[in-house]
């Protein structure tokens, strides 16, 4: 997902988030849970639209990632 580095990454771990299909499924309700325990990082979740770049991926949509969030990598 862009915006999420290798300290996200570990935040998001001990916070059991593991998966594309994990934040893809966040709605209103989680995202807040989760955004609250991000520190420094708040906000990032919406406004790096996280969950909708992590519902093509879970969907294996590579094509549609790129299309609208350019090539991840």
């Amino acid at each position: 997902i862009k915006g999420v580095g290798p300290k996200l990454v570990a935040l998001l771990g001990e916070l059991v988030v593991t998966s594309y299909a994990q934040i893809a499924a966040w709605d209103t309700a989680a995202i807040a849970k989760i955004d609250a325990q991000l520190g420094r990082f708040a906000g990032r979740i919406t406004r790096d639209q996280w969950v909708e770049q992590a519902r093509l991926l879970a969907a294996g949509d590579e094509t549609g990632f790129a299309s609208t969030f350019g090539n991840n990598g």
